[in-house]
Protein backbone atom coordinates (compact mmCIF):
# COMPACT_ATOMS: atom_id res chain seq x y z
CA UNK A 1 0.00 0.00 0.00
CA UNK A 2 1.48 3.35 -0.97
CA UNK A 3 1.63 6.42 1.22
CA UNK A 4 -1.47 8.07 -0.27
CA UNK A 5 -3.59 4.95 0.31
CA UNK A 6 -2.38 4.78 3.90
CA UNK A 7 -3.27 8.43 4.47
CA UNK A 8 -6.67 7.93 2.86
CA UNK A 9 -7.37 4.92 5.07
CA UNK A 10 -6.41 7.00 8.10
CA UNK A 11 -8.82 9.78 7.12
CA UNK A 12 -11.69 7.38 6.42
CA UNK A 13 -11.09 5.67 9.77
CA UNK A 14 -11.38 9.05 11.47
CA UNK A 15 -14.58 9.72 9.55
CA UNK A 16 -16.06 6.40 10.66
CA UNK A 17 -15.62 7.33 14.32
CA UNK A 18 -18.60 9.69 14.15
CA UNK A 19 -21.77 8.31 15.72
CA UNK A 20 -24.45 7.36 13.20
CA UNK A 21 -27.43 7.57 15.55
CA UNK A 22 -28.39 11.22 15.11
CA UNK A 23 -27.72 11.44 11.38
CA UNK A 24 -25.64 14.57 11.84
CA UNK A 25 -21.98 14.98 12.52
CA UNK A 26 -20.93 15.86 16.07
CA UNK A 27 -19.80 19.36 16.88
CA UNK A 28 -16.32 20.00 15.43
CA UNK A 29 -16.20 16.83 13.32
CA UNK A 30 -15.65 18.60 10.02
CA UNK A 31 -12.95 20.75 11.56
CA UNK A 32 -11.21 17.69 12.98
CA UNK A 33 -11.26 15.84 9.66
CA UNK A 34 -10.09 18.92 7.74
CA UNK A 35 -7.27 19.51 10.24
CA UNK A 36 -6.12 15.90 9.89
CA UNK A 37 -6.28 16.21 6.12
CA UNK A 38 -4.19 19.38 6.05
CA UNK A 39 -1.69 17.85 8.46
CA UNK A 40 -0.80 15.22 5.86
CA UNK A 41 1.88 16.13 3.32
CA UNK A 42 0.60 16.69 -0.24
CA UNK A 43 1.03 14.01 -2.85
CA UNK A 44 4.25 14.73 -4.81
CA UNK A 45 2.87 13.29 -8.05
CA UNK A 46 0.09 15.87 -8.02
CA UNK A 47 2.58 18.72 -7.87
CA UNK A 48 4.58 17.29 -10.76
CA UNK A 49 1.40 16.79 -12.79
CA UNK A 50 0.25 20.35 -12.10
CA UNK A 51 3.64 21.79 -13.03
CA UNK A 52 3.74 19.83 -16.28
CA UNK A 53 0.22 20.96 -17.11
CA UNK A 54 1.21 24.57 -16.45
CA UNK A 55 4.23 24.24 -18.73
CA UNK A 56 2.18 22.67 -21.53
CA UNK A 57 -0.46 25.40 -21.23
CA UNK A 58 2.23 28.08 -21.34
CA UNK A 59 3.84 26.50 -24.41
CA UNK A 60 0.46 26.32 -26.18
CA UNK A 61 -0.20 29.97 -25.34
CA UNK A 62 3.16 31.08 -26.70
CA UNK A 63 2.65 28.99 -29.86
CA UNK A 64 -0.79 30.52 -30.42
CA UNK A 65 0.59 34.04 -30.12
CA UNK A 66 3.52 33.27 -32.43
CA UNK A 67 1.38 31.69 -35.15
CA UNK A 68 -1.19 34.49 -35.05
CA UNK A 69 1.30 37.35 -34.74
CA UNK A 70 1.51 37.85 -38.51
CA UNK A 71 -2.24 38.34 -38.73
CA UNK A 72 -2.21 40.90 -35.93
CA UNK A 73 0.81 42.78 -37.25
CA UNK A 74 -0.68 43.59 -40.69
CA UNK A 75 -2.92 46.61 -41.12
CA UNK A 76 -6.45 45.23 -41.38
CA UNK A 77 -7.93 48.63 -42.29
CA UNK A 78 -6.84 48.28 -45.91
CA UNK A 79 -8.61 44.95 -46.32
CA UNK A 80 -12.03 46.40 -45.52
CA UNK A 81 -11.54 49.83 -47.12
CA UNK A 82 -11.40 48.53 -50.71
CA UNK A 83 -15.17 48.26 -51.01
CA UNK A 84 -15.03 45.42 -53.54
CA UNK A 85 -16.62 42.88 -51.20
CA UNK A 86 -19.34 43.01 -48.62
CA UNK A 87 -17.81 43.94 -45.25
CA UNK A 88 -20.14 41.72 -43.23
CA UNK A 89 -19.36 38.71 -45.42
CA UNK A 90 -15.66 39.48 -45.15
CA UNK A 91 -15.77 39.86 -41.36
CA UNK A 92 -17.79 36.72 -40.77
CA UNK A 93 -15.92 34.86 -43.52
CA UNK A 94 -19.14 33.44 -45.04
CA UNK A 95 -18.59 33.50 -48.75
Amino acid sequence: MNRFDHQWQKLTALARQAPADAGTAPHGFATRVAANGFALPPAPWLERFALRGLLVAAACSVAAVVFNFAEFSTDQGDVYATGTTDTVVELLDIS
